[in-house]
């Protein structure tokens, strides 16, 4: 069966349930957003595109002044005729020296972009500012090669240089203005110079309420697609059925929710898990066994496998065969972050693990296979689709990088490469291929040292987590500095591992009257 056909069931379920348009667009685009490839992912449901054209003829827009306990924060939303949310624009109001408004984010809606919402909600925030004498501010941070970087200028704003002068700092590059007719200032550039050095003040404060507002609209989000799949999918839920398709989709909303997990707990503003527990899962989910990756081909995919001649040579037949089943059939890397949750749970490797168990363990270790061949240790990792072209540029800038960090010591540090060996395509999967390591990423490094009881004293006393961070940033520096800027975004986009004791969850460090060190830094 290909995907094809599951998208065909998945449509024929949405009509069947008649689910509401933005639902269902939530529903294919958390299972699908990255196993279609047409021009119009939505060509494959029936009618969607259609219905997509008519919502957006018929939204509206709609602003809303500031709740309670929100301060000076304005809101514009994009609204549906029947009230559903498609994108929203967040301001900021700066009084004096002259009133202003600062945009601070705008979002429409995946399914929804590239069809004129964004230039409607931008023209509505100018027609606003229009009315109330009001100057707009923004930070236009995306990359100029973009469609979207033009859309400002077209609409009016101007870089800020243009009135401030060239002399502006680099922090400034990307702000724009859009000053209305309506507003009169004799002094325009020293009230504009003020108002940024009062945004600059309350940047903290905006960041946090931006957070706030971010993490609820988020978990109203992955509630909205949780209800649309308990109808899509209630017979079988219901009959005690667990179908490859229910189990995928119902994995595929449990991983993006951990994903969102983690990463919210590094966000200015967010003080803990209290939000999150509004949405939880009926035991009926819960027990669902996991479906991480996909067992459908994909139409027209281009599957096959790439890298390093001699190590295509030995692999296996069945690996090169099937690879989805192979890799999939192999051991789980047991990280750090696995290890220990097995040992608290008593989970053995070998079990089905269940939705259950990925939002407690809070990761995927089916992500991470170990592989053995010819006496060499290997881990397969599956990734997203989606970046495979970028994973072809990133298996070239390591070997760039290789050449560069030969001989370069990072602190105390000897800069080691992990290049990219194989990436392996196969039924809507991707599968990265590298050595297996002596060490652990970076980031769990970091959160072990943090969270583990056994390393959190150690780390007080010596400052491991300073040592790894301070090695990191110079890699980082030499290779900005040896690259310049034609390489700043794959730069930042490497990964780096340090020396660890899997089996002890140890790191692997060197003590002595200098300090502190790691003897290999390995960027991947």
């Amino acid at each position: 069966m290909t995907l094809t056909d599951q998208v065909a069931e998945i449509g024929n379920r949405i009509e069947r349930t008649g689910i509401r348009i933005k639902e269902a667009l939530s529903v294919i685009d958390v299972t699908f957003d990255d196993r279609l490839h047409a021009s119009s992912p939505y060509e494959a449901f029936a009618g969607l595109n259609m219905l997509i054209d008519r919502t957006v003829h018929g939204a509206r827009i709609e602003r809303f002044r500031p709740r309670k306990g929100t301060s000076r924060f304005h809101t514009l939303e994009i609204h549906t005729e029947e009230g559903e949310i498609l994108g929203y624009l967040n301001l900021l109001h700066l009084k004096r020296p002259l009133p202003c408004y600062y945009l601070v984010y705008v979002e429409v809606m995946p399914s929804f972009r590239g069809l004129g919402l964004g230039s409607r909600i931008l023209s509505a925030f100018m027609g606003f500012l229009k009315n109330e004498g009001a100057v707009g501010l923004l930070d236009n941070i995306i990359p100029a090669d973009e469609p979207a970087y033009e859309m400002y200028r077209h609409l009016g704003w101007r870089v800020l240089a243009e009135y401030m002068g060239n002399g502006i700092s680099d922090e400034l590059a990307t702000f724009m203005v859009f000053i209305p007719d309506s507003v009169q200032s004799s002094h325009l550039k020293g009230d504009l110079a003020r108002i940024l050095v009062s945004l600059e003040k309350r940047r903290a404060v905006i960041d946090m309420h931006d957070n706030e507002d971010m993490v609820r609209r988020t978990i109203d989000e992955f509630r909205s697609i949780y209800g649309a799949l308990l109808q899509l999918f209630h017979d079988d839920l219901a009959s005690g059925a667990s179908p490859p398709l229910l189990r995928f989709m119902f994995t595929r909303l449990t991983t993006k929710l951990i994903g969102f997990r983690r990463r919210i707990t590094t966000l200015i503003g967010y003080t803990g898990g209290e939000s999150l527990q509004q949405l939880s899962f009926s035991d009926d989910v819960l027990n669902l066994p996991i479906q991480p990756y996909s067992l459908w081909n994909l139409a027209g995919e281009d599957a096959g496998v790439w890298g390093d001649h001699e190590v295509l040579r030995v692999l296996p037949h069945d690996l090169r065969e099937e690879p989805t089943f192979f890799i999939e059939s192999l051991p789980l890397y047991k990280r750090p972050y696995l290890s220990d949750w097995m040992k608290k749970t008593g989970t053995q490797p070998s079990a089905p693990l269940t939705i259950g168990d990925l939002l407690d363990c809070g990761l995927d270790p089916t992500r991470l296979r170990e592989f053995h061949q010819e006496g060499e240790d290997y881990i397969f990792e599956r990734i997203s689709p989606l970046f495979f072209s970028s994973l072809i540029k990133k298996r070239d800038f390591l070997r760039k990088v290789e050449k560069s960090v030969s001989g370069a010591r990072f602190r105390r540090a000897i800069g080691r490469v992990n290049p990219i060996l194989l990436i392996v395509r196969d039924r809507g999967n991707t599968y990265v291929l590298r050595r297996k390591l002596g060490g652990v990423h970076s980031q769990e490094a970091l959160d072990q040292l943090m969270t583990m009881p056994h390393l959190k004293e150690l780390n007080r006393a010596v400052g491991i987590d300073t040592a790894l961070t301070s090695t990191i940033k110079d890699a980082r520096d030499f290779l900005r500095k040896e690259f310049a800027s034609s390489f700043r975004r794959e730069i930042d986009e490497l990964t780096y591992f340090v020396p660890w004791d899997i089996e002890q969850n140890l790191p692997r460090v060197t003590v002595d009257v200098s300090g502190i060190s790691v003897n290999t830094l390995w960027i991947s």
